[in-house]
């Protein structure tokens, strides 16, 4: 037996989740099963609690880093005692999800490190990853990331140099790693949105422009700066998906991505624009590992091209950027997994800015 944070079916504050012992996950002949050390929270986490995504006694989490102790025959490219971190999408099943002891896991969505890379102990302030607390903080951001910019904004196909990029959300753990691989991979000039506190530690991580969402000329300011070709909403509520998209007013060809299945139907749009080319995005994490996942009535499926574009991107980008890309600021509880309803209530209270909570295994 292992323990593990589970649903527990309250949904009172510090009451989401409990620790108790689970059969140890066992492995399938393409999976990977880690011996956990560090974990990070994710507002995700607690949103599949609240919004009874999940079910009691469902291992929660998504975010792992730890040591690979088995791995099934069918896997070739890691092995006992490699140095990982992954995404998984918890909240879904009783026998294996992030915040346990051992995690079963797809290694589609696995970062294989040096052998001494994360022996370390954690910078709290943004840092390469050096430490297991580093590499547990960004791993659903390199998920996201990924299938956003390979399928729906088709950055390797689409963009130049010198193109624009919107991140709308540029202070959350994922618009701090989309900013990175924007200006890093891709050259392009980034626009990005936070409170005026995180505008500095925003442009040294390669912002052009930062600009703050509270602003009530937020969008025109945005528009001065040129056209915008790209825009993924972090944030992705129908009002700053709204503002995304009038902040591309201008180009005739503009590829808008969100992480909450908005669209068109979700705004209201300029019919001015009918002529222009506009590619509408959803990304969903979890179907860079699983086949299908429905969401608020809504049916998801991984197609095959989805899952191409997203294999390719993160075989070849993870290598180039996994040793400079930083990580956000990290909150750390002391805890071990009893720390878990803690760093759930202050990611549900928004209590996390520009930083990401970590906790480690006891």
């Amino acid at each position: 037996m292992v323990k593990a944070a589970v649903i527990s079916g309250s949904f009172e504050p510090n009451q989401l989740v409990e620790v108790k012992d689970i059969p140890k996950p066992p492995i399938k002949d393409d999976e990977i099963l880690i011996k956990s050390v560090a974990f990070a929270i994710n507002p995700t986490d607690w949103k599949h609690i609240v919004y009874e995504l999940g079910k009691k006694g469902d291992v929660v989490g998504c975010d792992v880093s730890g040591v690979i102790e088995d791995v099934g025959s069918k896997v070739t490219n890691f092995k006992k005692g490699d140095v990982v971190s992954t995404f998984i999408t918890g909240n879904r099943s009783p026998i294996t999800g992030a915040f346990s002891e051992y995690v079963a896991v797809n290694p589609a969505t696995t970062i294989k490190y040096s052998p001494n890379q994360l022996n370390n102990p954690p910078n709290v302030q943004s840092s390469t990853i050096q430490s297991f607390e580093g590499a547990a903080s960004v791993n659903l951001s390199l998920v996201t990331v990924g299938l956003s910019f390979s399928h729906y904004l088709q950055l390797d196909q689409s963009s130049q140099k010198g193109d624009t990029i919107l991140i709308w959300g540029g202070a959350t753990a994922t618009g701090i790693i989309a900013i990175q691989i924007a200006k890093q991979i891709y050259q392009l000039n980034v626009i990005t949105t936070a409170s005026k506190k995180n505008h500095e530690f925003l442009k040294q991580l390669g912002a052009d422009y930062v600009f703050d969402y509270n602003d009530p000329d937020v969008v025109d300011k945005i528009k001065k700066t040129g056209p915008v070709k790209f825009a993924l909403d972090i944030i992705s509520t129908p009002e700053t998906f709204q503002q995304t998209y009038e902040a591309t007013e201008g180009n005739s060809e503009v590829y808008i991505d969100s992480l909450a299945g908005l669209d068109y139907r979700s705004i209201t749009v300029d019919k001015n624009r009918e002529g222009d080319s506009l590619h509408w995005g959803n990304t969903i994490a979890c179907l860079a590992s699983l086949n299908e996942k429905d969401v608020f009535n809504k049916h998801y499926v991984q197609t095959p091209e989805l899952l191409e574009d997203f294999t390719n991107w993160w075989s070849t980008v993870i290598p180039r950027i996994i040793d400079t890309i930083r990580h956000p600021n990290l909150k750390i509880l002391e805890n071990g997994l009893d720390s878990v309803n803690e760093g759930l209530e202050l990611s549900r209270n928004h209590e996390v800015s520009a930083e990401k909570v970590i906790f480690r295994v006891q």
